[in-house]
């Protein structure tokens, strides 16, 4: 069975299986399991695979949180030293807080650009034995 680049993204992205849209593909907050338990889907394809989400997580941190504390900077809302003071707070939080979503994301965004990596045999073509 076929799965649309789209909705392989939307299932990723809210934290379900690409594949078969199983709900628990993560052991725990910060922990991904190696498959998905219903289709067997490899979650975690190699060493640093998810590494990934780095940037989605640096992205998020960037556009919803330093990006309008700037602005409030420049247009004097808030002190400069303030603004800065309160960026790097979140700088350091904010990653920890969006890890499973910039995860999820990622999962979503990997296998909507490379569907056929789903489509593979038990993924066993990969070399993948966890």
């Amino acid at each position: 069975m076929e799965i649309s680049r789209e909705k392989a993204f939307i299932r990723g992205a809210t934290g379900h299986c690409p594949r078969c849209a199983h709900d628990h593909i993560f052991r725990s907050f910060f922990r991904l399991l190696d498959r998905c338990p219903k289709c067997g889907l490899p979650l975690e394809l190699e060493d640093g695979w998810s590494y990934g989400s780095v940037p989605l997580s640096y992205a998020i941190t960037c556009i919803f949180w330093v990006l309008p504390i700037a602005i409030l900077a420049i247009l004097e809302i808030l002190a400069y030293s303030t603004a800065i003071y309160i960026a790097i707070t979140g700088v350091i939080i904010i990653p920890f807080i969006t890890f499973k979503y910039a995860k999820q994301l990622w999962i979503g965004t990997y296998y909507s650009i490379l569907p056929h990596e789903m489509t593979l045999k038990d993924n066993t073509e990969k070399g993948d034995d966890h």
